[in-house]
């Protein structure tokens, strides 16, 4: 029931948000992810059956993804309070986000691999490497998005992806990859009951 509950919430969230977007270019283009993954993941769960925090975890993420889209990640509003505080002169929203993506998304990934019969060492160097290889190639389809729809003046294609950070792509795919160290130590430390006594996959 928890997990139906958190469906219906996020498929609200995500008709509110689809209302009057920002940019409905970028809104389309960002939600070409949740459209492939909302599916796979409801599969994945009737398969795997992910404990309810990790399905929680996995819910807040898009949820805060979906926010990023609506109002675009250059200028998340609800954020910029946040980057003004610390002096920043641009909006860290999108390294939030990539940072949250290694550190909600991990669990999840490994529960998959161990519950296939792979061991627990091996589970979270494949849940990493799955981390590390989504960040890199979101990068790429991002510059390449950019190349291939942006008809603006290159300046203004690269401001709007990077907000003038030279280093924007290494930067995302770094906090991806602390997100998830951070979240296999916690995994280490406090997770591992959780996950040896989730449900095993239907064979």
């Amino acid at each position: 029931m928890f997990k139906k509950i958190l469906v219906a919430i996020f498929v609200l969230i995500w008709i509110v948000l689809a209302i009057n977007p920002v940019d409905p270019g970028i809104w389309a283009l960002e939600n070409i992810l949740v459209v492939t993954v909302f599916p796979v993941v409801l599969w994945l769960d009737r398969r795997y059956s992910f404990n309810n925090l990790t399905y929680l975890s996995l819910t807040v993420f898009v949820i805060l993804h979906l926010l990023g889209a609506h109002m675009t990640y250059s200028t998340m509003t609800y954020f910029s309070w946040f980057s003004e505080w610390f002096g920043w002169e641009r909006n860290y929203y999108d390294q939030v986000i990539h940072l949250l993506f290694g550190l909600m998304v991990f669990v999840p990934f490994f529960e998959i691999f161990y519950h296939q019969g792979v061991s627990r060492k091996l589970s979270y160097l494949l849940a990493f490497l799955f981390i590390t290889s989504v960040g890199a190639w979101y990068e790429l389809l991002e510059w390449i998005t950019m190349v291939l729809f942006c008809k603006q003046a290159e300046e203004i294609c690269f401001e709007a992806i990077t907000q003038g950070d030279i280093w924007d792509a290494q930067k995302d795919m770094a906090y991806a990859i602390l997100g998830s160290m951070i979240a296999l130590l916690l995994h280490r430390l406090w997770g591992s009951k959780t996950s040896d006594t989730a449900v095993r996959p239907y064979r």
